[in-house]
């Protein structure tokens, strides 16, 4: 006789992602906003890893911007802004997975940016409950063509904006306190709500282990 298959068969090796929630990979799903060429790269720097051209944009919610002093990649012992983040309800999902935390770091120009476009924001109030439009601006700097990551801001405008809203509502009052990136951190320090004399400090610190904040090998981006 025929053994009727039970549930209890199944499992997953990866997990499942939640529905109608917003899921929090195990491993921060790291997106570089690449100022060397330009665009949203995933999992590398060559053109199989591009996302995005530097003329597309794309619409996401911000739910955590972070300051970090320290070396990411090649460049060294500058400020950074970790930002994570969640793909607005229009990114198609070639792009970013729907409802899924994401992570990237800003520095320099980018950063100046994003903090200016957030002052104009907050005239209609909290700018995290808005969507940020990101981009990526063409510049001419000493050593060729860059790209510096630009931000807009606009207000939610449509249904599918609302309730994804009220999604993230719900994660960050459940899991907001687990939005972390070990590993690209591990040559960073945050620097969350430190005065600029404490900054000066940790800066003058590099310097004299050998590691110049003015010797830089990627541009101003």
């Amino acid at each position: 006789m025929a053994t009727k298959k039970s549930n209890s068969n199944q499992f997953s090796v990866f997990g499942t992602r939640p529905d109608n929630a917003i899921c929090l990979p195990d491993i921060p799903y790291s997106v570089r906003l690449n100022c060397k060429d330009g665009g949203l790269f995933i999992g590398g720097y060559e053109a199989q890893h591009r996302k995005t051209n530097p003329d597309q944009k794309v619409d996401i919610a911000i739910i955590k911007a972070s300051k970090f002093f320290g070396t990411l990649g090649k460049t060294e012992n500058v400020l950074w802004i970790q930002l994570f983040y969640i793909a607005a309800p229009n990114v198609p999902l070639e792009i970013l997975p729907k409802n899924t935390v994401c992570c990237s770091y800003i520095k320099k120009q980018s950063i100046a940016h994003l903090f200016n476009k957030v002052q104009e924001a907050m005239s209609y109030g909290d700018p995290g409950f808005g969507i940020f439009t990101l981009s990526f601006n063409k510049e001419i700097g000493e050593k060729g063509i860059y790209y510096t990551v630009n931000f807009d801001w606009r207000e939610r405008q449509s249904e599918e904006e609302h309730q994804q809203l009220e999604l993230i509502k719900a994660f960050m009052s459940t899991t907001g306190d687990q939005l972390t990136d070990l590993e690209g951190t591990r040559a960073l320090t945050c620097v969350n709500g430190w005065s600029s004399e404490q900054l000066q400090a940790l800066i003058a610190q590099r310097q004299e282990l050998g590691g110049n904040p003015n010797q830089r090998s990627l541009p101003a981006a």
